[in-house]
């Protein structure tokens, strides 16, 4: 009987295939963005100001390099020049 299902379903007519939609969704707002009140604080200065901190590394101190650093600095610009002489040296195909 499971067979007969999909067929039925593929011959009925349009009219009966027609989706029912939600009420609840069908009372909604087209803007889904939450209504904003005086309280948020959008009128609030949002500079803040310097600190001298430059990405994390406080005035003064000089900067570790983390493990990977080296790998992707070489291992990115190695095969971008690699790509480069390849480029300079690919066979004419005129």
């Amino acid at each position: 009987m499971p067979l007969l299902r999909p067929s039925r379903l593929i011959t009925a007519p349009r009219a009966r295939l027609q989706i029912v939609p939600n009420p609840s969704t069908a009372r909604r707002s087209l803007s889904s963005t939450a209504v904003r009140s005086a309280g948020d604080h959008a009128h609030e200065d949002h500079f803040d100001p310097p600190s001298g901190w430059l990405f994390g590394v406080k005035p003064g101190e000089s900067y570790e390099k983390e493990g990977w650093e080296n790998v992707w600095f070489y291992g990115f610009f190695g095969s971008l020049a690699f790509g480069v002489v390849g480029y300079c040296y690919k066979p004419d195909t005129r």
